[in-house]
């Protein structure tokens, strides 16, 4: 399904700043470099990923979605959770249950070729199966374990996942009590989670939550990205790096501190500081070649509208935030990222995906 014609022109926010790039590796003060500011840009009308027609045993809504595109031209899907049901005539769904933590795979990796196209990784009455175990004695009606950002190498793909803890009966009554990493030889798994000793969360649920973004750098690093609890209600990114054979173990990671006295990188994850202000559970970071930047996109903590900042490295300095995508409050606006394996012309054109009640919108979007 294409997209539809181009129709709003969005202005920069900020005044444009000339942007000081230093190599990855180098430990340059954050406030002797620039950031820069998002140019002008033509957003595209949103088109649903989940495109369906009227059915039972239907998928009817997703959280999560992040892509990953595979050497086989295929794309996958990691989700944190998977509304199954009956959509009716009518247009109205039903939800006969919620799997958490799940995927889906497309037969391509063009995103004009995604919308509708979900094939979710179930079982033979087609209902979606969990991603993150093979082991039913695991799960419970208290424990969750919801994948979020994830690469897949020629090894295998590894799937960064949040512990979740129920604390009530609603759907939504969780909380965060880990994070950790899986491993699998194929793309929709079985995973076999990585332990720390008798527990399988390698960050424990006061220090940040690593894999709510992650980017490979050309450099040889993975940079993984995890909010982290700054202040009563106020969250801040921090900044991982590991090499792509340590993606299971804690000990191989180091943590950007522009403080600490080994230097920008170090072992003590207790020294690892702020560079991203403001952010919510899910986001992306990529490098744009167009923009010559590294860019974030995220939701609005406050608004739901999707959001950009630009900055010369991974760690920063991040420009100021600017609107890539309003959304009207009763829409219910979550989990806004770029999927950095859509982009196309060097980054000019880049898809973004915000979910509108528990279902997945992309949107295209053009840089001048």
């Amino acid at each position: 399904m294409r997209f539809q014609s181009l129709k709003a022109v969005a202005r920069p926010a900020l005044s444009a700043a000339a942007a000081c790039f230093f190599c990855a590796l180098g430990a340059a003060p954050l406030a002797a470099q620039q950031a820069q500011a998002l140019p002008a840009f033509a957003v595209s009308s949103g088109t649903p990923l989940l495109s369906q027609a009227p059915s039972t045993g239907a998928v009817v809504g997703q959280g999560g979605n992040y892509s990953l595109p595979l050497p086989d031209g295929r794309t996958l899907w990691l989700l944190n959770n998977i509304w199954a049901g009956e959509l009716r005539q009518d247009g109205q769904a039903a939800v006969w249950g919620i799997v958490d933590g799940g995927a889906a795979l497309v037969p391509s990796t063009s995103p004009y070729a995604q919308a509708g196209a979900l094939a979710f990784v179930s079982d033979e009455n087609r209902w979606p199966l969990p991603l993150l175990s093979g082991d039913l004695k695991e799960y419970s009606q208290v424990r969750k374990f919801w994948p979020r950002a994830g690469l897949c190498l020629p090894a295998g793909c590894h799937v960064f996942y949040s512990i979740m803890n129920n604390y009530g009966p609603e759907p939504y009554d969780y909380f965060r009590v880990g994070q950790g990493v899986a491993a699998s030889a194929g793309p929709a798994g079985p995973y076999l989670k990585a332990r720390a000793g008798a527990r399988y969360s390698l960050w424990n649920d006061i220090e940040p939550a690593f894999g709510s973004a992650l980017y490979a750098d050309e450099d040889g690093w993975i940079y993984v990205y995890g909010r982290a609890l700054t202040a009563p209600g106020e969250y801040a990114a921090r900044l991982a790096r590991v090499k792509p054979d340590g993606l299971a173990a804690r000990e191989k990671y180091d943590y950007y501190s522009a403080e600490a006295a080994t230097g920008a990188w170090t072992k003590d994850i207790s020294e690892a500081a702020d560079v991203l202000p403001g952010m919510p559970e899910e986001f992306s970071v990529s490098y744009n070649e167009h923009l010559k930047a590294y860019l974030a996109v995220y939701s609005d903590p406050e608004g739901g509208r999707a959001l950009a900042r630009l900055a010369p490295n991974p760690w920063g300095p991040w420009g100021e935030p600017a609107p890539l995508l309003p959304c009207a409050k009763e829409d219910y606006c979550y989990g806004a990222k770029e999927q950095p394996g859509f982009a196309a012309e060097g980054g000019k054109k880049i898809f973004v995906t915000v979910e509108k009640k528990n279902a997945p919108y992309l949107y295209e979007i053009i840089f001048e």
